[in-house]
Formats: C-alpha cells, sequence, structure tokens
C-alpha cells in the first residue's frame, strides 16, 4: 500500500506494508529516515527552505525546511525512532535549466537540508539532489529507502 507524502507534509509507518512514498519534487527537498531496530520509517517533504516570518499555510506544518526538519525527527524520536541510528537520505532540490542561480530555490532547499540536519547532528547516507533531473523517493520497512532518478533506482 502506497501512502504519498505531498508538499508540507510528513508520515510515518510502523507496518511492513505501507511504503510511504512521494511525487516527482522539483525543487522541493524530501528527507527519507528509516531506523529498522525500532521499525520505524518516516518520510517529510518541504517547500521553501525558510519562513521569514512567513507562517506556514494551514495544515501545512512541513512547508518550510526550518520548521519541517527539527519537527519530522522530534516527532520520529517520540514515536520510538533514534535519529542518530537512523538511515538517512536526502533527494530533491532540482534545478532547472534555464534559471538563474539567485532564482535556484532547489539549491537553497539543500543548503536548507544541510544546515539543519548537521545542527541536530545528523548525517545523511546519502544526497541525491540538484541536477533538472526528477526524483522521488520510497520508504519502507520492507524495501528500505529507494530513489528513483528516471529509469534509475538506488536502494539502502
Amino acid at each position: 500500500m502506497i501512502t504519498w507524502v505531498e508538499k508540507g507534509q510528513f508520515r510515518f509507518t510502523t507496518s511492513r506494508q505501507e511504503v510511504l512514498a512521494t511525487p516527482n519534487l522539483g525543487a522541493c527537498v524530501a528527507i527519507g529516515a528509516l531506523d529498522p531496530d525500532s521499525e520505524l520509517a518516516g518520510l517529510v517533504q518541504y517547500v521553501l527552505p525558510e519562513t521569514k516570518n512567513n507562517p506556514a499555510p494551514e495544515g501545512f506544518p512541513a512547508f518550510f525546511g526550518e520548521e519541517a526538519i527539527p519537527l519530522f525527527f522530534h516527532t520520529f524520536k517520540e514515536k520510538g525512532g533514534d535519529p542518530h541510528r537512523a538511515k538517512i537520505v536526502v533527494v530533491g532540490g532540482g534545478r532547472f535549466r534555464k534559471s538563474p542561480k539567485w532564482l535556484d530555490i532547489g539549491l537553497k532547499n539543500v543548503a536548507a537540508a544541510r544546515y539543519y540536519l548537521k545542527r541536530l547532528g545528523l548525517f545523511p547516507l546519502a544526497e541525491r539532489v540538484g541536477e533538472p533531473s526528477p526524483r522521488r523517493i520510497e520508504v519502507s520497512l520492507r524495501e528500505g529507502l529507494k530513489v528513483f532518478t528516471f529509469s534509475k533506482v538506488e536502494s539502502w
């Protein structure tokens, strides 16, 4: 069973039958976390790197990376997972070929992921970020973390 994690959302599962997945990410960034010891998987997808004192749209607690990443890992821990033991993969932050660098939201989203993960003392196993290639991620207790780039699939 696939549970889609849309922009500005995060989800967790303890079911071996459930797969948490994003649609293609574009400039958004998704972070997958999997703690096999506690049998907890989670996935968050955020849209913009920081709030700049703007509130997140109602119903989208993970809209800004600045709020999403700490909240996601705090909740991961509350649900019994250990973020320091978990396998973590960062995906997305796509770059549109012809956009000027100052307008590259994907690059800013990736920088936010690196910054807030480092502040939490967390270091991802892999980053599949940047580039104009659309990517998506699936996280499950049975299959692990999978990143899809066109017809290429990588697993952890």
